[in-house]
């Protein structure tokens, strides 16, 4: 069971990143929504300002959907399917979709055999997502390294990336005011953790942020192999 005092610090940032990530698709779409309300632009600018609505309408649309799944995985109100799910093998279905999904970003893996552990199959998947691209698409290389380590209690699952800079909390929410990060990852880095941490916390796991002078910035997560019960 979480304590009070995780679910209070998730609260906390899941906060801060509402405020953030509204911050800017709202902005945008007052800036361009007065600019329309003009007889004054060209049929080619008129085009720009309602594909920039629309854009921005769209992620908004994707954050409340987002925000919605974090909220209820920190109430206990969205259910779990769990299954017996083979970590190694997800984890390398998530690079090769990173792959396709995300241009010149890449994960090598390097993953152990172990226990199935218990757990909602499509979260994790989102949860390894979240973690390996935010570690991957940080580094100047856009290159992360995943190991883990398996025992009878549960699996450490290692993100690397050896030309990252460290990972702060700060980090990841200043990469919410740039716009935009890489337009086909569709979230912020400070969403993306945030629905990791989220997923994780359900499941009675954890997701730190680490760095290592030699082993450069990443993420470490620890999953039970059974879901707690409150």
């Amino acid at each position: 069971m979480r304590t009070p005092t995780n679910v209070f610090a998730l609260q906390a940032r899941f906060l801060a990143v509402i405020s953030h990530e509204l911050r800017t698709p709202l902005t945008t779409i007052a800036s361009f929504t007065e600019s329309l309300d003009t007889d004054d632009l060209a049929p080619a600018e008129r085009s720009v300002a309602l594909a920039a609505v629309r854009r921005n309408t769209d992620r908004m649309l994707l954050l409340v959907d987002d925000l919605m799944v974090v909220s209820r995985l920190q109430t206990g109100d969205l259910d779990l399917w769990p299954t017996a799910v083979d970590p190694a093998l997800v984890i390398r279905e998530v690079a090769e979709l990173l792959a396709s999904q995300e241009p010149y970003t890449a994960a090598t893996v390097d993953t152990a055999g172990g226990p199935p552990v218990s757990a909602d199959a499509s979260l994790l998947r989102d949860l390894f997502y979240a973690v390996i691209g935010t570690v991957a698409s940080a580094a100047a290389d856009r290159s992360a390294t995943v190991s883990t380590e398996a025992s009878d209690t549960g699996w450490r699952i290692t993100v690397t990336a050896r030309q990252a800079e460290r990972l702060t909390n700060e980090f990841l929410m200043a990469g919410m005011l740039a716009d935009p990060e890489p337009p086909h990852r569709r979230r912020s880095t400070a969403l993306w953790m945030l629905l990791a941490e989220a997923i994780v916390t359900r499941h009675g796991g954890s997701v730190e942020l680490t760095f290592d002078p030699a082993a450069g910035a990443g993420a470490e997560i620890r999953l039970p192999l059974m879901i707690p019960t409150d």
